[in-house]
């Protein structure tokens, strides 16, 4: 990520803590809301600012669908944009969110290794 989509994440947020919505400072930690160690990627349409005590209080879970339609509204004007994987989360049932991002980073994968390979030919 850029010192840019650093900017942009914290003029779309408000320059506010994305968990708790107190002002972020600059102390700022960097959430991704599917975490690296279960498949998330390392990009801007997944990560958010937030304190981190926040982010030690969220830990390893996935974020609510509220959560995600609020990136989605934050993210509306920004060329930061939203991962695709994270979309899956407002269809998944209950008790399911696991399994439909799983599917969907999978698929994600699937998308750039085929766009690599359409890039060769």
């Amino acid at each position: 990520m850029t010192r840019e989509d650093y900017q942009l994440m914290t003029v779309a947020q408000g320059g506010r803590c994305f968990h708790c919505g107190e002002p972020i400072g600059a102390k700022a930690t960097d959430d991704h809301l599917i975490p690296r160690a279960y498949g998330g990627a390392d990009v801007a349409g997944n990560v958010v600012l937030v304190h981190r005590r926040c982010n030690q209080l969220k830990g390893d879970r996935l974020p609510t669908a509220e959560e995600v339609e609020r990136l989605v509204e934050q993210r509306r004007r920004s060329r930061l944009g939203v991962w695709p994987p994270l979309l899956a989360l407002l269809d998944a049932e209950p008790g399911q969110e696991w399994i439909a991002v799983a599917v969907a980073i999978r698929a994600q994968g699937s998308e750039s290794r085929l766009t690599r390979r359409e890039a060769e030919d």
